[in-house]
């Protein structure tokens, strides 16, 4: 199946995006949440496994961080709220209902506006319990049997339910990206410890809403968009129609496949949790959890225009991760604004979006990364191996300078010299030259690459094409 394309219509998506908060015990006991590495089923009490007679407590810090994002995606804060069970069966489940929010959530009608002034509209979020974690062996649709582990079970988490309002492949990584930027700087999820998932809900024109469960991912939803859409727009083509159903996604063959029919809401026969009274968000506490609110990514986006004069696009980049807003923000001081920006956007991002890494997994030092922006302001190392000394540090621990000495790559080029180096090279390049006057772009970018050999890389680029232009005047 083809990818979603940018420019796809007719078809409409939401998300339920499922949030694991990073609290110290459940939701519901005293059970510390485990690590990934921890033994299957030793982290769990009567309560996580719905013994009879259990009697289950609520988490207020999970109460509050969950305050916090809804807050922070504009939501109307319930003045109470009220946790109700959710009955089905499944493997995962060991009390037969798993204790949500369905009457009465936490916050309702917020909302995320994209770049565009689009508004991604926000249905609701509320509190949850995390079932059980089901082991199977290789994938889920080949798998024979499966396993249980009740670590999970009772870790808190919020869901986040939005309207259908995703119609592009391009607002669904926007909306994504926005949620999980704006939940980094709200410091409520360790993606160490857990992975946003997302039950997408797709529809195209004149079919039924398809529920695909458990995506993880950007790249996994954008390939679960193209194939649910192509899959949908053929049966709808065909005059088959298209099922409602709950689908599973196949990460090996990027493809869904049936899990079974859709439910409704009415199938879960939702009461009242009985062991767990009321909870009242005093405006007290709604206004403490406000006001200790950071600066969140919209915010910092307007401040590092004015105060760092950076472009809308860079201004953006620095702002979508807290850790990559502080780095600039130190680098700003010492070197200039835009050459920071461009650097750490270009360079540094783009390693660790290659590598799949963030700046939370990593110890980079900022003084490391600002040194090597310093010896690129002062044009003591090309951008090529300023890039070079980059990804040695991100991948295998090298300082920049260390390494950029070892391998003898700071520049140390006389003036003299690397004009002397150019004359030569446009003196032994007269096409390229007359190319060049007449406006050929690519005969410049021929022209220094060849004095960048000569100079073994330790001359820059920018230099040689200013040396360049001023002998052609």
């Amino acid at each position: 199946m083809m990818a979603l394309q940018e420019s796809s219509s007719g078809f409409r998506a939401g998300f339920e995006l499922h949030v694991s908060l990073n609290t110290e015990s459940k939701l519901f006991c005293g059970c510390s949440v485990a690590e990934k590495t921890a033994a299957p089923n030793s982290s769990c009490c009567e309560i996580c496994l719905g013994f009879p007679g259990s009697k289950p407590l609520a988490n207020r810090k999970a109460i509050e961080y969950a305050l916090k994002l809804a807050l922070a995606l504009n939501c109307k804060i319930a003045p109470e709220m009220r946790f109700s069970r959710k009955v089905y069966s499944y493997p995962d489940l060991a009390k037969n209902f798993q204790i949500s929010q369905f009457e009465v959530p936490l916050g309702e009608n917020g909302f995320v506006l994209l770049d565009s002034a689009k508004k991604i509209r926000i249905k609701r979020v509320h509190l949850e319990e995390d079932p059980a974690a089901i082991v199977h062996e290789g994938s889920v649709a080949s798998a024979s049997s499966c396993l249980v582990d009740y670590n999970r079970s009772g870790v808190p988490l919020v869901e986040i339910v939005t309207e259908p309002d995703i119609s592009s492949a391009g607002e669904a990584r926007e909306f994504f990206s926005k949620i999980r930027s704006i939940i980094f700087y709200l410091d409520i999820f360790d993606e160490r410890k857990s992975v946003i998932k997302a039950d997408t809900n797709i529809s195209v024109d004149g079919g039924n809403r398809v529920e695909v469960k458990n995506v993880t991912g950007i790249k996994n939803i954008e390939k679960v968009l193209g194939f649910e859409v192509e899959r949908q727009k053929t049966a709808v083509k065909a005059g088959t129609g298209v099922k409602r159903e709950t689908r599973g996604f196949d990460e090996v063959t990027s493809s869904t496949f049936s899990l079974r029919e859709k439910e409704t809401e009415d199938d879960y026969g939702y009461i009242i949790e009985p062991d767990l009274t009321k909870i009242v968000l005093e405006k007290k506490l709604v206004k403490e959890v406000r006001d200790s609110l950071p600066e969140l990514p919209e915010e910092k986006v307007k401040r590092l225009k004015k105060e760092f004069k950076l472009s809308e696009y860079n201004a953006r980049v620095m702002a979508s991760d807290p850790e990559l807003g502080k780095l600039f923000e130190s680098a700003a001081k010492e070197v200039g604004a835009e050459l920071a920006a461009k650097f750490l956007s270009r360079e540094l991002l783009g390693i660790l979006n290659y590598n799949d890494l963030s700046l939370r997994e990593l110890s980079l030092s900022s003084k490391e990364i600002i040194s090597l922006l310093k010896l690129l302001e002062q044009e003591k190392v090309s951008e090529k191996n300023a890039k070079e000394a980059t990804i040695k540090y991100v991948l295998e621990g090298v300082p920049p300078l260390k390494f950029l000495k070892g391998e003898q790559l700071l520049s140390d080029v006389p003036d003299d010299t690397l004009i002397k180096t150019v004359e030569k090279v446009m003196k032994e390049n007269p096409k390229a030259i007359s190319d060049l006057r007449k406006g050929e772009k690519k005969a410049m970018n021929f022209l220094v690459g060849i004095a960048m050999r000569e100079m073994k890389g330790k001359a820059e680029a920018r230099k040689v094409q200013e040396i360049i232009k001023e002998k052609l005047k």
